[in-house]
This record gives C-alpha cells, structure tokens and sequence, in this order.
C-alpha cells in the first residue's frame, strides 16, 4: 500500500476511482551523490583523488497514474483541477504513505502534469515530476516544550504531619530526539514576555544561541538551525542580527540532546521554549 498526498490531491495505489497511483520512481532510492569537479584522475597511476566528504544532490521523483471517474464531465473536472497543480509557485508538501509510516518533503513541481486531452471516457492517465531541494525525508514532527527554570519550594517549618515537600523545580530544558538515518535539525520557538531576550544551549556540546532584543507579550520568535535566520512572529520580520552568538547545531541520527533555556532580564507572562524535530531519513 502506497498512498501519495500532494498539492490537495490523493494519489492511491489500491484506489478503484478518484486518483490512482501506478508508478513512482526517485522516492525509494537514495539521493544522488554531488561531486562536480572534485574527481581528479591521478597521472600516471591507477585510481583517482578522493575528497574529504561528499554532498547529496536534491531529489527527483516522478509519479505516473491515472484518474477513474463517474462521468466525462467529472474526467474533464479532475483534469482540469490536475492542471492547476501548485499554480501559485510555492513549494509544498509531498508526503508518502506506506507500510513504514508517513514520510515528507517539500518538493516544487519540475514538469508539468501530463494528463490525456482528448477524452472519450471518464478515464486518464497522467505523470508529472517534482524536485526535492532537500532530499532528506522526514518523518512526523516531535513537540517538546518548556518553561524558564523554576526552583522548588521544598519542605517547610515548623514541619506537621502529614509531611509536605512541597512543589518540585522546573529546571527549564527540552529534549530532542532524531530517530532517523540522517541528520535533522530542530526549529525553536521562544514566546516572550522577555524583557532582554534568551539563550539556548546544547548540553552535550557547550553550543550556544545568545538573543539580546525585547520580546514582548504574545510575540515569537523563531529560529531555523539549518537556514541560520530568525524572525519575530512573521517571516517578513527577520531578527537574525540581534543574535549575539551563533553557535548553530544539528541533531544526529540516533541522537537525543537536551537544550537549556534561560535568560538574564525579567519577564512577563509565561515565557516558554517550543522545540520541532523531525526525524530524518
């Protein structure tokens, strides 16, 4: 079973009507290794110059079906609705289905759908292909949250029965987890009310992001280790230059990393860390 979801659409292997799935090729099959001009034969010898490390080249992946429809008219609807696929020029989601779960990407049409025109029956067939800038797969999102760190207030005096150890401390951190085969990254959310801003630190490492500007009350800010860029609660208002430290990290495959979240000025509200990974593969 496999179930392809993209641009609204729904394309099913195991379907009887509606958009079927009959074939589709770059998805099960790793992404291509980019070394442009870096293979230098060597003279006189056998063999050639190896380099440091490799990089992956963006994914291609082609997908051919069909449409079984209820009427011509209906055949003509489901074209002409295939025809608009990603008209706005955005990239989405492409998302595939199977027996290992729901794994996406996001992908921008290369070539465009290719149904039948000429329609003697409520039936079509049709291919197009798409481009995944970044060919990781990713599996669904995990969600960890946290507040400021917080202390307890612990036993108090005189002590009276029944005992009392009060409320246990906050110490203010998230852990991630990347589950997959491939490096992944974690997007941050800081919610303020913070009067000077925040720091972000990887335990483990030592990294650290260091943000010195107000958030105020009901605003955001979001961080993108991989792209490097902040921004305050719309991605038109970048904040990246108010970061003072750019200590950027990654979460390996078969990672876990806990992340301290702190700050030196004083707040309103309850600020919080909100931290995305997903696994990749």
């Amino acid at each position: 079973m496999t179930v392809v979801t993209f641009g609204g659409f729904t394309f099913d292997d195991q379907a009887v009507s509606g958009f079927t799935l009959a074939d589709m090729s770059g998805w099960y099959r790793g992404a291509p290794s980019r070394r442009g001009d870096t293979i230098r034969k060597r003279p006189q010898n056998d063999g050639a110059f190896g380099s440091a490390r490799f990089f992956r080249d963006g994914r291609v992946i082609t997908v051919e079906g069909s449409y079984i429809g209820s009427s011509i008219a209906d055949a003509y609807a489901a074209r002409d609705r295939l025809e608009s696929l990603q008209a706005d020029g955005l990239s989405s989601e492409f998302a595939v289905t199977d027996e290992l779960g729901t794994r996406s990407c996001m992908v921008e049409l290369l070539t465009e759908p290719t149904p039948d025109e000429g329609l003697f029956s409520p039936f079509f067939k049709f291919a197009f292909d798409v481009f995944a800038a970044d060919a990781r797969k990713y599996g669904p999102e995990l969600v960890a949250s946290s507040g400021l760190p917080a202390s307890g207030t612990g036993i108090t005096y005189p002590i009276t029965y029944p005992i009392t150890y009060g409320t246990a401390g906050d110490p203010g951190r998230v852990t991630v987890s990347n589950s997959g085969r491939q490096e992944s990254f974690s997007l941050f959310e800081v919610a303020g009310g913070l009067d000077a801003g925040f720091e972000l630190k990887e335990i483990a490492s030592g990294r650290r992001l260091r943000f010195e500007r107000l958030i105020p009350l009901g605003s955001t800010v979001f961080l993108n280790p991989r792209t490097g860029r902040a921004y305050l609660d719309v991605p038109d208002n970048d904040v990246t230059g108010f970061l003072t430290v750019r200590e950027w990290w990654s979460v390996p495959a078969g990672v876990s990393q806990e992340i301290q979240f702190s700050t030196w000025g004083g707040v309103s509200g309850v600020p919080s860390l909100t931290a995305r990974t997903r696994p990749a593969f």
